[in-house]
């Protein structure tokens, strides 16, 4: 009751000395988006009562969406603290003005409880990172750091490496399960080949994380962490802010997270030796001309968002052939390579990671009929955009050959704006190379060694991506 006092006592401050957000341009009393339809908005605390009644659940964020969109049509309002509107677009037209309308340095609303952690603690972070920072501090941040991180050629010349290490993962799948072939954590060993993958294309060394019956306490600590980390950012952003006033349970979770993975990447840095000078990624953002904590955190955040984002699109990937025997066949049968390309693409298109993608709107805009001023919160749901039998014939099938042959110009052009699990346009993940050209490898391994089976419909869970919910189990029998 006092935390509920006290947020209506500050946002009763922040409505009278005319509140916003320090990423917007107006004030709240500004925008004029009242027509759009959407749910019952309480004074101040807007429509995060749906929240609050046990309605939703910030771990179901997508399914809120899609009952949103049931209800309302092409375009809704939320709000959300202090009443700032949130604007959701369902309509490929729609997203792809607003992705189309951002300058160059595109605007998106920051993770708060992340940028107040790192601004608090200026002996490890100039800056709040790549993710929260806006305008020419961030182009300046994204150039410095990510050149090398993009390149085609620094992805081409690790997929040797990568070669090599999903052997070492094949031979862990076969020693890890049981008698009868399945793996009833494998959610646990994408993390570990997540972790082993991402820290030979940063730090220049194989660290052996993928070795039998061998753990490495930094490893697993480090993957938890980044776990909690994604979980916590989720509750800070979607829950009611009151971390802005006080420090609740979910921001010391958010601290916490955020320490142990500084230190633990620190540990795995310190490892690395002198193995970095072989890793181009690595003395990339070494040599950049930029302030020596830019560079470490820079690191950090590399190697978290690597693991998680390459376990969990793998798991998806993995859980999509093995629901199609046949799609596994095609893979062995397809010497070009173009088919197992397809597959990830289809899987990318049906489960991507990332559900919506956040802009504030840098001009006025007209959508689905209604006047949206700039400076607004714009979500374009392409996830469920690409559920949608407007743009995707037999949407919610899993069918790869959408993207090959006669089809493949259609498919290409409807998924322009919509396919985006990596983000869109300069504000796109860093990783986004790196993951496209290493899943291919990763799943063409496994089903020339394994016949991939799964028994339950993988659940998902909302972590401020989208995760396979754990455990995942899944059978590898041997190919014959």
């Amino acid at each position: 009751m006092i935390d509920v006092v006290t947020c209506f006592l500050g946002a009763i401050f922040f409505i009278f000395i005319g509140f916003r957000p320090p990423w917007q341009t107006k004030k709240l009393q500004d925008f004029k988006c009242k027509d759009i339809p959407g749910p019952f908005s309480v004074p101040f605390i807007g429509t995060g009562w749906l929240f609050l009644v046990g309605r939703y659940h910030t771990s179901k964020i997508p399914e809120f969406y899609r009952e949103m969109r049931e209800k309302y049509g092409r375009i809704f309002k939320e709000e959300a603290l202090f009443n700032v509107p949130i604007i959701s677009v369902f309509e490929r037209s729609d997203i792809e003005k607003v992705l189309r309308s951002t300058g160059k340095c595109p605007i998106r609303p920051p993770t708060a409880a992340v940028a107040k952690y790192r601004t608090e603690h200026p002996e490890r972070y100039a800056s709040t990172g790549l993710v929260n920072e806006q305008g020419e501090k961030w182009q300046f941040l994204r150039t410095s750091l990510t050149t090398v991180l993009t390149s085609p050629k620094t992805i081409q010349d690790f997929l040797p490496q990568m070669d090599e290490i999903v052997d070492d993962w094949c031979h862990l799948i076969k020693q890890s399960r049981n008698q009868r072939g399945y793996i009833e954590h494998l959610e646990e060993l994408a993390g570990r080949l997540g972790l082993e993958a991402i820290c030979a294309l940063v730090l220049g060394r194989r660290m052996g994380f993928l070795i039998e019956d061998q753990r490495c306490e930094v490893a697993e600590k480090l993957a938890d962490s980044v776990h909690e980390n994604f979980k916590a950012c989720r509750d800070t952003y979607f829950g009611l802010p009151l971390w802005k006033l006080r420090e609740t349970e979910t921001y010391k979770r958010l601290c916490n997270s955020e320490r142990e993975m500084y230190e633990f990447a620190s540990e795995l840095i310190k490892n690395a030796d002198d193995s970095v000078r072989d890793s181009a990624v690595f003395q990339s953002v070494l040599n950049a001309n930029i302030d020596g904590r830019e560079k470490k955190s820079a690191i950090v955040d590399f190697l978290a968002a690597g693991i998680y984002t390459l376990k969990n699109s793998l798991l998806f990937l993995l859980y999509q052939v093995a629901l199609h025997p046949d799609c596994q066949e095609n893979i062995i049968k397809d010497q070009t390579k173009a088919y197992i390309k397809a597959c990830s693409m289809e899987t990318f298109r049906l489960t991507p990671t990332v559900h919506a993608l956040a802009r504030v709107t840098e001009c006025d805009l007209e959508l689905s009929g209604f006047h949206v001023d700039a400076g607004s919160v714009v979500l374009c749901q392409t996830s469920l955009a690409c559920q949608n039998e407007v743009n995707f014939k037999d949407a919610k099938i899993f069918k790869p050959e959408r993207w090959l042959n006669e089809d493949r110009n259609e498919t290409a052009a409807a998924a322009a704006y919509l396919v985006t699990p990596f983000g869109y346009g300069k504000r796109i993940c860093p990783g986004k190379r790196f993951i496209e050209q290493v899943l291919p490898v990763i799943l063409d391994k496994m089903v020339q060694e394994f016949v991939v089976s799964v028994e339950k419909p993988m659940e998902l869970a909302f972590e401020f991506l989208v995760s396979p919910k754990a455990p995942v189990c899944m059978r590898f029998r041997d190919r014959i």
